[in-house]
């Protein structure tokens, strides 16, 4: 694994070359270039700080060199990327975006702050790819829910129109799953966060590859719910009948975060992993990519990696997919950013899948600290990808070039995927709120609105919120960015505060002014993110779950609870929604079928 610096300076061949061609004018040249080539060779090598880590050698990028904006050259971006309409350089140049960054949000600006490109090239040279992401609506092409919060905006965990008469819920189905006791004694049961599952209808060239149980391969409108547990296995599930549709894949140790599934329709699922022991028994951590074919592992991301600065392995956050360059997109708690080109290989005449994987890693130190470990699910917007750490750190990453664009402070730690909100071609927002964890006792969620092109800070409010180290609150929940009737609304779900410590409140925000609409308390503390359904009308519903075991659903406009129902234990996952159903798993050791009437 080689480092590689982005901003090489490569000047002199370019400097040598008028000495050539200009002759005699090049004697008065010569002397002005060569002058100059040393001044910044030697301001390189005061810049340049090379180190040996893990007996290897690796260059250090001086943050003096990150005001650079660098984009690819049009001729480089990949047509595809945006569609086949794109055709023509001029038209290709509008999907790169090149913003300013406003003074406070340079990187160069943070004293502490380095990063560094990891790969597997033998010489040094710039990185250099053609990765723009479509609209939210383009990130699957499959019928479901395919990756924590739905797509690469994240902004919808639910599929399809709900067809809603009486406005209630109405339990339809639950499984039972299990738990895993740790090596410290600690009972790791049934579903924790962020835990959402994915729904998808498989189409019918791939559904057949698989092995599917015969009797649900068989059924047409086979709607597959797949859901990592705590228990340490991946269940696969039925959505009519919550009846197993295939074995479960049985990792051994308890699953975080949320699994994602290749929204291209590969038969490829990606999951992390939360914790590694299971009683006595202490094992890998790290994330896993697994072929749905016959379920078998086609690759393992060791989470205690020789290059990370942090060491702990586990992959809370959910993978994007790059789909037009067949790449992967994988935050980890080591403070890694994974980006993988799997080139990957699907042959459905011999029902075959391999993936031949080539790493680049993005790793940073941070000025706010050592906790540099991200559990929040990466959001792209076209050239680029967003998130935050455990330190309160929130970035923005060239995708092709690696570097970063602009970073801010979000004040505190920020597990909470953000969601963003394309405004226009070349505007977007993101919408994120921290949780009050480093800021201990008197701290505050600080929601934010902040411009995802050049970070400038559009809004802020702040919440008070109880401390807890045990139990962190502020917000953990990702956020609603309303659409149809509820459209200029962003919706945030805030725990340990409002009428007592142990609360939640939900809320409802003007997306222009940052004013409140509406609030709803809650006696109980929540960490599910709220999930917004609608109707063909464009009627707008919110399902809002918490600790206390009640499932809520709520009207999107004026924040009226309408129904709820007890589900028996504290639900920290995250629901996600196809057409009518619901479904959910519980730290009671359930998943639940939930269908909207």
């Amino acid at each position: 694994m080689k480092k590689v610096t982005v901003f090489k300076n490569k000047k002199m061949s370019c400097f040598y070359m008028p000495v050539i061609i200009l002759g005699v004018i090049a004697v008065s040249l010569t002397a002005y270039f060569v002058g100059h080539v040393k001044s910044e060779m030697k301001q390189d090598a005061a810049n340049e700080n090379i180190y040996n880590n893990n007996s290897r050698q690796f260059e250090k990028i001086n943050n003096e060199n990150l005001n650079s904006n660098q984009t690819l050259p049009a001729s480089q971006i990949n047509e595809a990327a945006e569609g086949p309409e794109i055709k023509s350089n001029n038209e290709k140049m509008n999907a790169v975006i090149m913003p300013d960054v406003v003074d406070e949000c340079l990187p160069s600006k943070f004293e502490k702050f380095s990063y560094e490109i990891l790969t597997s090239e033998e010489k040094n040279e710039n990185i250099s790819r053609e990765i723009i992401f479509e609209s939210s609506t383009q990130y699957s092409t499959l019928e479901g829910i395919t990756t924590f919060r739905g797509n690469n905006y994240r902004d919808g965990a639910s599929y399809g129109f709900a067809d809603i008469t009486e406005e209630k819920l109405v339990k339809e189905w639950f499984v039972p799953i299990g738990y895993i006791t740790d090596s410290s004694g600690i009972n790791w049961t049934g579903v924790g966060w962020s835990g959402q599952p994915s729904i998808v209808s498989w189409n019918p060239d791939i559904k057949k590859m698989m092995n599917i149980n015969p009797e649900k391969k068989g059924k047409d409108d086979l709607k597959e719910i797949i859901y990592g547990a705590l228990d340490g296995k991946i269940h696969f599930l039925d959505l009519d009948d919550g009846k197993q549709t295939r074995k479960p894949i049985n990792i051994g140790f308890p699953l975080k975060g949320s699994i994602s599934v290749d929204p291209r329709g590969y038969p490829l699922l990606y999951t992390g992993q939360g914790i590694r022991s299971n009683g006595g028994k202490i094992g890998s951590m790290g994330f896993r990519i697994f072929n749905l074919i016959d379920q078998k592992m086609l690759l393992f991301i060791d989470g205690y990696d020789k290059d990370a600065y942090r060491r702990w392995g586990a992959f809370d956050s959910s993978s994007l997919i790059h789909s037009q360059t067949d790449t992967l997109l994988q935050c980890g708690e080591n403070g890694i950013l994974y980006t993988v080109k799997l080139n990957a290989d699907l042959n459905k005449s011999q029902g075959t899948l391999a993936i031949t994987p080539e790493i680049i890693k993005y790793r940073y130190e941070s000025p706010f600290g050592k906790r540099i470990g991200i559990e929040n699910s990466p959001l792209g917007f076209k050239n680029y990808i967003y998130f935050a750490d455990n330190g309160g750190l929130l970035q923005c990453i060239d995708l092709n070039t690696l570097k970063p664009l602009w970073i801010r402070s979000v004040t505190d730690d920020t597990d909470s995927t953000m969601v963003l909100e394309k405004t226009a071609d070349n505007e977007a927002y993101l919408y994120t709120a921290c949780q009050v964890d480093h800021q201990g006792k008197g701290g505050y969620s600080y929601i934010r609105k902040i411009n995802a092109l050049s970070g400038e800070l559009a809004w802020e409010r702040k919440i008070p919120c109880y401390y807890d180290y045990e139990t962190n609150g502020g917000a953990l929940a990702s956020p609603v960015l309303g659409k149809y009737d509820i459209e200029g609304q962003v919706i945030f779900n805030i725990a340990k505060t409002g009428k007592n410590n142990n609360g939640s409140k939900l809320i409802s925000i003007d997306t222009q002014s940052g004013e409140e609409t509406w609030a709803v308390d809650f006696d109980f503390y929540s960490w599910s993110s709220p999930t917004a359904v609608y109707t063909k009308e464009g009627k707008s519903y919110l399902i809002v779950c918490d600790s206390g075991g009640y499932m809520r659903l709520f009207e999107g406009t004026t924040g009226n609870e309408l129904h709820k129902i007890g589900l028996e234990a504290n639900i920290e996952a995250s629901p996600a929604v196809y057409e009518n159903m619901i479904v959910i798993g519980t730290r009671g050791q359930k998943i639940w079928g939930i269908r909207i009437y």
